[in-house]
């Protein structure tokens, strides 16, 4: 650009400049020369100059040269026109090193200075020394700008090489990576596309590099279940760029497959926002081997479930002066059956024995374990009523029998129904709580160490005497322990409900306790079993007008227990034939429709039946948990002889004397009352 600007130049001085004839003439010719010899420079000598750096001195030599000849011929009609040795310096000073920058001007004044007194009178020294200023200036100048182009060209190409080798590296990182990921900067440019997007959704990366990133969103959309659901998705970026977006993907092109995606922003090291990252992984395969473990799981969980429901006794004891009501309640989530039980020993002396253990394990070796206690203690049971030496045969027996990690807690109390005195032992289990009807609440913590930890252990036996209503409350650190955001229910908690409920009745009291730990756990899954026994001496003024309670989960296979509950109270209470038939029936339907339509949706669902005699008059309540209906909605007169079901309600109130539905959104209760008249 400089020569050839400079050439131009000396063309339009020579063209409109008033110069003599033969300068004009020796001008142009020089011209001449000039330009066949740049031509020559540049497309022979410069391309060559990196192999052969002395080429630019011949360049130097031969430019002066032309400068020279041109100053001569010109001097005396084109003033200052030493100038023309100006662009050979700057042309050198950028061809060539610091030191062609510095020898160049040196080589030019000397050019200027000899023809300047071979052509004619010599310069002042003033112009010399302005002139020798300039070109020196030129030439330095001209040196220094093409040092720093070059310094900054090379660290430019190092930074490109660098940039590109770590691109490379990136880019290899990220195509051996299972996860599709595609980048796009902050103007929304696709940078990166890597192996397994293209893979996964079956595109050509190069088709969208470069491109706005909304194209590669709409092609993967149209892949997609759901298109306008997946558009949508990134619709919200629009408000806020820095926005963090998880979801699930159903791809169905070109396989169907579950993909997770992440998308967020990327930033530099000072935090400036410089792109968006959009990350799809896919979980088919691992979805399906969970659902998988997940079915074996609950097929496993329920078979426990089923052994250890059957360890339960079928029904608790039917005493005169004593009534019991017992609670079961199975855990949920994965640590389903955790070897919870009761049980009711009877000994050949007429006591009754009451058994509360819990197995620390889970899973159908925490069954085993209570299987293990349960029926060792019933065989033991027949030569020994002691309590305390009960448990120290027991635990030398379970102490052989369990591994070193597993033990059993265990409360057993003996109990004389007659005198209602208790004598019981505790086995590192939770302590019982015994309300007094007279007033306060004692604990019962007589024992020793769990079963199973020391064979040697013994333990110590206490005793107390029950009176008239008082309250015996035995329960598992299912109760106590249930969680609420880390947070135990607690024994205190415990002892304020007793101490609310302990003069209503068995099933009321288990009942709250139940439904406390319901509100406290709230939507969160019970991590351990909940079983409860709660043991009352019916208070003396009741005992003519006996009133007995049931407890049970709200299953169908259960029904039958129901019914002999109810046969047994009728037969107590010398209840006519033609009436105890008529209210089995009508209690039979009335559990029927609670197995059948009152199950709590959380699946913890008991139906609870009260039967009282009064005045020669049964009264039998059955409640659930089921979600309730109108009982004004519903039809009251016989159904069409056709129908698979609707009678319930009519034969209740054909059967029974008065029939009370009470139904809300927490349980249905329905209340018959009918005359047993002998």
């Amino acid at each position: 650009m400089v020569a050839w600007t400079t050439a131009a130049l000396i063309f339009v001085i020579l063209a409109i400049e008033d110069v003599s004839p033969a300068a004009r003439r020796s001008g142009f010719l020089l011209l001449l020369g000039l330009s066949l010899w740049l031509i020559l420079l540049f497309r022979l000598l410069l391309p060559a100059y990196g192999r052969h750096r002395w080429m630019l001195s011949i360049a130097l030599g031969v430019d002066l040269a032309f400068a020279a000849l041109l100053f001569g011929v010109l001097r005396s009609e084109v003033a200052s026109m030493q100038l023309v040795f100006v662009p050979v310096l700057v042309a050198i000073g950028l061809l060539g090193q610091l030191r062609e920058a510095l020898a160049a001007p040196l080589l030019a004044f000397a050019g200027y200075w000899l023809t300047a007194e071979l052509t004619g009178a010599s310069p002042p020294r003033a112009a010399l020394v302005l002139t020798g200023g300039i070109f020196l200036m030129s030439g330095v100048v001209a040196g220094l700008l093409a040092a720093e182009l070059r310094r900054h060209y090379r660290a430019e190409r190092e930074e490109h090489r660098l940039a590109t080798a770590v691109r490379h590296r990136l880019m290899a990182v990220l195509d051996a990576v299972d996860e599709a990921i595609v980048f796009s900067d902050r103007a929304g440019v696709v940078r990166v596309v890597n192996r397994r997007a293209a893979e996964l959704f079956e595109l050509r990366p190069d088709d969208f590099l470069g491109g706005p990133v909304v194209e590669i969103l709409r092609t993967l959309a149209r892949k997609t279940e759901d298109p306008e659901e997946y558009m949508e998705t990134f619709q919200r970026l629009r408000d806020d760029p820095t926005l963090e977006l998880r979801e699930e993907v159903e791809q169905i092109i070109p396989a169907r497959r579950r993909l997770r995606l992440y998308s967020g922003p990327a930033s530099d090291e000072s935090g400036a926002l410089v792109g968006r990252i959009d990350v799809y992984t896919d979980v088919t395969e691992a979805m399906r081997r969970a659902d998988e473990l997940e079915r074996i799981y609950e097929r496993a969980r329920k078979t426990a479930e089923s052994y250890q429901r059957s360890l339960l006794p079928t029904k608790v004891p039917s005493l005169p002066r004593v009534s019991f009501v017992a609670h079961y309640v199975p855990a949920a989530g994965r640590r389903a059956v955790c070897g919870d039980f009761y049980d009711f020993v009877y000994f050949t002396d007429g006591r009754v024995g009451v058994v509360l253990g819990d197995v620390v394990g889970v899973g159908p070796e925490a069954v085993g374990d209570a299987a293990l206690a349960r029926y060792t203690l019933k065989s033991f049971a027949t030569q020994e009523v002691n309590p305390g030496v009960l448990l120290r045969r027991l635990n030398e027996q379970v102490a052989t029998q369990l591994p070193a990690e597993r033990f059993v807690r265990l409360f057993l109390g003996v109990l004389d129904p007659e005198r209602a005195v208790l004598e019981y032992a505790n086995a590192g289990h939770v302590p019982p709580v015994l309300h007094r009807a007279a007033g306060g609440v004692d604990w019962l913590e007589e024992g020793g160490l769990a079963l199973g930890v020391d064979e040697a252990a013994d333990y110590k036996v206490g005793r107390v005497e029950m009176q008239s209503g008082d309250m015996l409350v035995l329960y598992t650190d299912g109760v106590t322990e249930a969680p609420r955001r880390g947070k135990p229910f607690g024994q205190r908690r415990v002892i304020d409900i007793v101490a609310d409920y302990g003069a209503g009745t068995p099933g009321e009291l288990s009942q709250a306790i139940r439904r406390a730990v319901d509100a406290w756990v709230g939507t969160g899954e019970m991590r351990d079993d909940l079983a409860m026994l709660v043991c009352q001496v019916v208070p003396d003024e009741t005992l003519a007008e006996p009133t007995r309670e049931l407890v049970l989960p709200n299953e169908t296979v259960r029904l039958g227990e129901i019914r002999q509950f109810v046969s047994h109270f009728l037969g107590d209470v010398r209840a006519a034939v033609e009436a105890a038939g008529d209210i089995q029936l009508a209690v039979g339907e009335a559990t029927g429709n609670a197995a059948r339509h009152g199950r709590s949706p959380d699946g913890r669902s008991e139906i609870r039946v009260r039967c009282r005699y009064a005045d020669g008059v049964v009264t039998v309540t059955v409640a659930d948990d089921g979600p309730g209906f109108d009982p004004a909605a519903r039809r009251k007169s016989l159904p069409d002889r056709f129908a698979s079901g609707g009678r319930g309600l009519f034969l209740m109130q054909e059967l029974m004397d008065e029939v009370a539905i009470d139904s809300g959104p927490h349980g249905t209760t329905v209340t018959m009352s009918r005359s047993v008249s002998r």
